[in-house]
């Protein structure tokens, strides 16, 4: 299943503000949907508070997330949050297991 994250917003700031996309984005995904591929294109900012709070779900549930279209922005705070991505490969980013 494709997100587009640019539903959430184009600047995408704030931890209250991540934890309702998050609650969003969890109601959208059933279930039984394992893999997951994030599509970052139009996502001018993601800070480190709305990333934390946005993603961490998805890496509870056990979630296979790929990520695509992600400005250089948007893997730096990927980074900066130390979420498990292998970022030895260049587009899609792929969460290390």
């Amino acid at each position: 299943m494709t997100i587009k994250v640019k539903k959430f917003g184009k600047i995408l700031n704030g931890r209250p503000a991540g934890r309702e996309g998050a609650l969003i984005l969890k109601q959208m995904l059933p279930e039984i949907e394992k893999e997951i591929v994030l599509d970052f294109e139009g996502v001018l900012v993601l800070t480190p508070s709305y990333a934390d709070e946005f993603l961490r779900n998805l890496v509870i549930l056990n979630h296979k997330i790929q990520i695509i279209n992600a400005s250089q922005i948007v893997k730096d705070t990927l980074i900066a949050i130390d979420f498990p991505l292998d970022l030895k490969r260049s587009d899609p980013l792929r969460l290390k297991k």
